[in-house]
């Protein structure tokens, strides 16, 4: 169903918000391994052709529901390592994990479960050169279908997540200025 939308950016448009970021997720580890393998094939030729390297991918299933895509790349010329990973997973919510989420100002019922879903993507690359950082990036959708008492019928709640981050590993102040 969802590579059928991936192919319409109208039914896309118009599909679940869980469904446009499970496309989104996927897309966006598409778009990376590309342009980073890119990066890999371009600069390792300057430096040794022999090095070229390219992710390796590994699918992977939860058994509670769901799984992912894992991409490595290592022992680059440009990428000591890479991974750019994708999880689209699903099941039920244990009542500490929406106690948790609760405290955190959550509007969950407590003491039960609760069917989610949970999709993102996340990314960790560190180059080989010691002027260019490490750069940490993840995204992430989570939704859980809570009990209306007044309708008797379920309703999604849902929201985003995530964040970008460098570590260098040569301390420029100029670059942190910046």
């Amino acid at each position: 169903e969802v590579a059928e939308l991936a192919k319409n950016e109208k039914q896309l448009q118009n599909a679940p918000m869980r469904h446009r970021f499970e496309v989104f997720v996927m897309q966006v580890q598409a778009e990376f391994c590309r342009a980073l393998e890119e990066m890999e094939a371009k600069y390792s030729i300057e430096i040794d052709s022999n090095e070229i390297q390219r992710f390796q991918v590994d699918r992977w299933e939860r058994s509670e529901g769901g799984g992912g895509i894992t991409c490595i790349l290592q022992d680059g010329s440009v990428f000591e390592k890479a991974g750019v990973n994708i999880s689209v997973v699903h099941g039920q919510l244990p009542p500490a994990a929406i106690a948790q989420m609760r405290a955190r100002g959550k509007n969950l019922p407590s003491n039960q479960s609760l069917p989610f879903f949970a999709t993102g993507v996340s990314s960790v690359i560190h180059p080989r050169n010691p002027n260019i950082p490490t750069i940490h990036f993840n995204f992430r959708y989570f939704e859980v279908e809570v009990p209306n008492s007044e309708t008797g019928k379920t309703e999604s709640q849902w929201w985003f997540g995530g964040g970008i981050d460098m570590t260098p590993y040569i301390l420029d102040e100029e670059d942190c200025k910046h």
